[in-house]
This record gives C-alpha cells, sequence and structure tokens, in this order.
C-alpha cells in the first residue's frame, strides 16, 4: 500500500506536487492572521483616539457624514471629554441633525467640571445660534455671565446671538463688553464692526474693519485672521453697493474658485436694491464669524 501510494503521487504533475505545500501552508495560516485582523480591529473599534482620527481624515475631505459616524463612536466611548462632544456637534450639525447636536452637549455637560461647564456653554451657544434659535442661546448664556462675568468669549458669544435676533444694540453693548475685558480680542472688534454695519452704520464698520486689518498685520497675525476681517469688509462693501471693493476683499477671504463665486452670488444679493415696499436698507441678518 506504501508503495502504491508513493508511485500515485510520483504520477501527478509537477506542477501539482509544488503546489501542494502552498495549499497546505495557506490552510494553516490563514485562521491565525484572520484571528489577529478580527482582534486588531476589536482594538481600533475601542479605541477612541483611533476613531477621532479616522472622523478627522473624513471632515479634511468634506466628507461631513462619515465624520459623524466616527466621532460618534468616539463620542460614545468617552462621553465626558469635551473635545470629542465638539467635533461630534460639528459635525451633526453640518449635516443637518442640530437637536442631536443638542442631545450630545447635555449628555457631556450632565457630568462636566466647571471649567468645562464653560466650554460647552459656548459650544451649545453656538450650535443654537446656528440653529437660528438666537433666543435660547441667550437664555443660556445670560446666567452663565452672572456667574462668570470676567470671561470675554461668553459675551461675545452673546453679542452674536444679540446680532442673530436683530437685537444690534444689545450685541454692540456686549462686544464692548468684552473689548473691556480683553481690548486686544479680534473676534470682539470684528464682529462690532459687522453689528454696526448690519444696524445701517457700513461707513463706520468700513473705519473700523480696515483699521483692525492694518493692526493684525502690524501684529502678524494669522492668515485665518486676516480672511475673516476680508470677508466681513467684502459683506461691508457690498451693503454700500460697492461690489469691486467686494470682490478684491472676498478675493483675499477665500481659499477656492467655487468658494469665492458662491460668495460673490451673496455680496450681489447684499448689494441689490430693496424690493418696492420694503424699507430701504433695511440691515441682512448675518452672523458675524466667532
Amino acid at each position: 500500500m506504501i508503495k502504491a501510494h508513493r508511485l500515485q503521487l510520483s504520477r501527478m504533475p509537477i506542477f501539482l506536487l509544488t503546489m501542494l505545500p502552498l495549499a497546505i501552508s495557506g490552510c494553516v495560516n490563514t485562521m491565525p492572521r484572520q484571528a489577529a485582523d478580527a482582534a486588531r480591529q476589536q482594538r481600533v473599534a475601542q479605541d477612541p483616539g483611533a476613531m477621532m482620527r479616522i472622523g478627522d481624515s473624513a471632515r479634511a475631505h468634506g466628507d461631513w457624514s462619515t465624520a459623524a459616524t466616527f466621532y460618534g463612536h468616539a463620542f460614545n466611548l468617552r462621553p465626558k471629554n469635551p473635545d470629542y462632544v465638539a467635533s461630534y456637534a460639528e459635525a451633526l450639525v453640518q449635516t443637518g441633525r442640530t437637536d442631536d447636536a443638542i442631545d450630545a452637549i447635555h449628555r457631556t455637560q450632565s457630568e462636566a467640571s466647571t471649567g468645562d461647564q464653560l466650554r460647552l456653554t459656548l459650544l451649545l451657544a453656538r450650535v443654537l445660534t446656528t440653529a437660528q434659535r438666537p433666543q435660547d442661546a441667550i437664555a443660556i448664556l445670560r446666567p452663565m455671565i452672572a456667574t462668570h462675568p470676567n470671561v470675554a468669549a461668553l459675551h461675545i458669544a452673546l453679542g452674536i446671538a444679540y446680532d442673530s435676533s436683530e437685537d444690534f444694540s444689545g450685541a454692540q453693548e456686549s462686544y464692548r463688553q468684552a473689548l473691556q475685558l480683553d481690548p486686544n480680542s479680534l473676534a470682539a472688534r470684528n464682529n462690532l464692526a459687522l453689528s454696526q454695519a448690519l444696524a445701517g452704520q457700513p461707513a463706520i464698520a468700513q473705519a473700523g474693519l480696515i483699521q483692525l486689518r492694518t493692526e493684525a498685520v502690524e501684529h502678524g497675525a494669522p492668515a485665518t485672521d486676516l480672511a475673516t476681517i476680508d470677508g466681513n469688509l467684502a459683506i461691508v462693501y457690498a451693503m454700500e453697493g460697492n461690489l469691486n471693493a467686494a470682490r478684491h476683499a472676498g478675493r483675499a477671504a477665500t481659499q477656492t474658485e467655487q468658494q469665492f463665486q458662491q460668495n460673490m452670488r451673496f455680496y450681489s444679493l447684499l448689494g441689490a436694491p430693496a424690493p418696492a415696499g420694503t424699507a430701504s436698507g433695511a440691515p441682512v441678518s448675518v452672523v458675524a464669524p466667532d
């Protein structure tokens, strides 16, 4: 029997004989490798940092839906982490899930420290204002300011909420209070100027923004800050009907041609004459960048 078996093997084609050890070795090694891959995937699924990195990559490519999914995984693993809820809430807002974003912030707030409560209140106020709920934002900011009156960021957030509700005098008072606490606050000065423009004082706003930009350049402000100022200057120029100046400032405020063209359509609407029967020069509801 042994000889017959050897005889049969000897008659097998050479290529089958050479493949036999490979097939056998493949069967032996596949299971451990699959188990190792499964274990690695399980570890990644339980690693909130890995989930955040995947979310960051999706966000960088403009895929907010995927970003929300992976930020959500990280958040569910570490719901007390304010960094995770901030990214998750932003992605949810970008995908039209504002109520889910608010619920996530409330979940983190329930056990947050005093320092984190400040940060989460600012985050919640921004989400509410973006969702066209400025009165709700004002309602949560006022009590926080009462207990933390020396935090400039709270006054700026309140000013943005007031601007969104078209209470421009209240907004400007909030920005000025922020500037008393932090005279060098670019955000407060920038938002104050835009609020003045919305209140029907574009010339005052323009002068303030030009001065702010000059000082920002002199102090070596980052390009993102200059872009924000340029964007607001473009809005002010458009409100005055100066679309050429708006185009020049708007070009400096954008990074892509598509974004620039979208902004130009917006500037054209701002500079268009008011329809018959409406107040001339009525302020446009635009929220200043934070």
